[in-house]
C-alpha cells in the first residue's frame, strides 16, 4: 500500500541535552519520513553542530537567528515537501510506530486533514501520568470529524502529536510567528475551523515536562489564549452564533484569570479594568466576584490576600476544569 509522505520539522534551541533522544525516535520510525527538517533558534550550547555530527545528510538543519519557537517552526514548516507535516518538540519523543499508527487512521478516515494522539506525562522524576488527554476528555475516546466546538472549550492537542496535511496547513495561514505562547493553538483552531480532524487514543507521545517548559508561562499563554478567544468571538474563524457565543464565555474566564493574576501582582489598574469586562457573562459567582474586585482599590489587596474564605471563593469562581463535551457544549 502506497502511504503518503511525511515531513517531520522539529524547532530547537539549546537542545544539547536532550535532541538526539527526540531525533532517535524519528530516525527509527516504521514508516520512514520523507525528511527531517531541524529548525535551530539561534541555539548557543552547539545544538546544530551536535545534529550535524550525529545524523550526516538524514537531517537537514536550518541555522536560524534567536526569535522564538513559533517563527522557528513557521520557516521550517515552510520549506516542508512531504504530503503530511509532522510536528515535534525536542523534548518529546516517539513510540517507533507512531507515524505508522497515525497515517493508518488517515487511511480508515480520509476525510480528515489533521489529527493528534493521546501520550505520557514524563519528567526527571518518571512518568507523571499516563494519559495527556484523560485532563480533557473522560473517556479518552477515538474522535473523527468537525472538532472545531471541542476544540474551542480547550486546548487538547499535543504538539509533538500532531499530524497535518501540508496544503490544509498552508490553506489555513500556516504558524503565525506573531504569537510566541499559543501559537498551536492558533494554528489548530484555524485548521479545525476548515478541515475535518481525528483524535486518537492511542498513547504514541512521551512529553517531557521540566520547569523552563515554553507551556509553563501560564499568563503568556492566557494573554495569547484571550487573543485568540477574541478572534473567535467577533466571528472571524467561523460566522456561527454557538461558536460567537462559546468564545465570549472563554474571554471573560481568561479576563477573570488575568485579572485575579494582575491583582495579585500588583497592577491594580489592569486588573480591575479585566475584572470589570469579565463581569458581563459566565457564571453568577465569578460574575459577583469580578464585580467586585473590579471596585476593589489597591490598598485593600494585600489584607484580601490573607483572608482565606475570600481566596477559596476566589478559586471555585476560577472554575473546575470540566471534561470536554465533544458535542460542542461549552
Amino acid at each position: 500500500m502506497n502511504r503518503p509522505t511525511v515531513s517531520v520539522v522539529l524547532a530547537v534551541y539549546n537542545a544539547a541535552w536532550c535532541v538526539r533522544r527526540a531525533l532517535d525516535t524519528v530516525v527509527a520510525q516504521t514508516h520512514a519520513p520523507l525528511e527531517i527538517i531541524v529548525c535551530d533558534d539561534g541555539s548557543n550550547d552547539g545544538t546544530p553542530e551536535l545534529i550535524e555530527r550525529s545524523y550526516g545528510d538524514a537531517v537537514r538543519v536550518l541555522r536560524l537567528p534567536h526569535r522564538n519557537a513559533s517563527a522557528a517552526r513557521h520557516d521550517g514548516l515552510g520549506v516542508a515537501q512531504g504530503e503530511w507535516l509532522a510536528f515535534l518538540d525536542a523534548d518529546d519523543w516517539w513510540e517507533r510506530d507512531k507515524l505508522e499508527r497515525q497515517l493508518d487512521f488517515i487511511a480508515r478516515h480520509p476525510q480528515v486533514r489533521w489529527v493528534s494522539s493521546d501520550g505520557r506525562y514524563e519528567s526527571e522524576q518518571g512518568l507523571e501520568r499516563d494519559s495527556w488527554l484523560s485532563d480533557y476528555f473522560r473517556p479518552v475516546h477515538e474522535l473523527a470529524g468537525d472538532l472545531f466546538a471541542p476544540l474551542l472549550q480547550r486546548c487538547f492537542p499535543l504538539m509533538s502529536s500532531m499530524l497535518v496535511e501540508r496544503h490544509a496547513y498552508h490553506e489555513a495561514g500556516g504558524i503565525d510567528p506573531s504569537i510566541v505562547y499559543s501559537h498551536d493553538y492558533d494554528l489548530w483552531l484555524r485548521l479545525a475551523a476548515r478541515f475535518d480532524g481525528g483524535l486518537m487514543p492511542e498513547l504514541l507521545v512521551h512529553y517531557w515536562t521540566h520547569p523552563g517548559a515554553l507551556s509553563k508561562n501560564f499568563e503568556g499563554r492566557h494573554r495569547d489564549d484571550l487573543r485568540l478567544m477574541e478572534r473567535a468571538a467577533s466571528g472571524m474563524l467561523r460566522d456561527d452564533r454557538a461558536v460567537v457565543a462559546a468564545a465570549r464565555l472563554r474571554v471573560a474566564a481568561l479576563q477573570y484569570h488575568l485579572g485575579q493574576r494582575c491583582l495579585r501582582t500588583g497592577r491594580g489598574a489592569e486588573g480591575r479594568a479585566l475584572l470589570r469586562a469579565s463581569a458581563a457573562r459566565g457564571p453568577a459567582l465569578r460574575r459577583v466576584l469580578a464585580g467586585l474586585g473590579s471596585c476593589l482599590p489597591d490598598p485593600a489587596l494585600p489584607w484580601l490576600k490573607r483572608v482565606g474564605v475570600l481566596r477559596s471563593l476566589v478559586t471555585r469562581a476560577r472554575g473546575i476544569q470540566r471534561p470536554i463535551d465533544p458535542r460542542g457544549g461549552a
